[in-house]
């Protein structure tokens, strides 16, 4: 199965936001595991499936 995730722009976006939420350990940490970008992966899959799940039967247009 395709990967939903652009895994070099969420590298790019935890270091941006280490910077800004969590000062002085942009220094720190450098890199983001393969486990954790599996894990985001994981949760956008279930969140989108929890939508569909959960969407009315009725119109034409997916609207979570």
């Amino acid at each position: 199965m395709s990967k939903l995730i652009n895994r070099s722009q969420i590298k790019v976006f935890i270091k941006a936001k280490l910077a800004v939420l969590r000062p002085g350990m942009e220094d720190q940490l450098t890199r983001v595991s393969r486990k954790a970008l599996d894990n985001y992966e994981a949760r956008l899959r279930l969140m989108i499936e929890d939508d569909i799940m959960t969407h009315p039967t009725i119109g034409k247009t997916f609207n979570p």
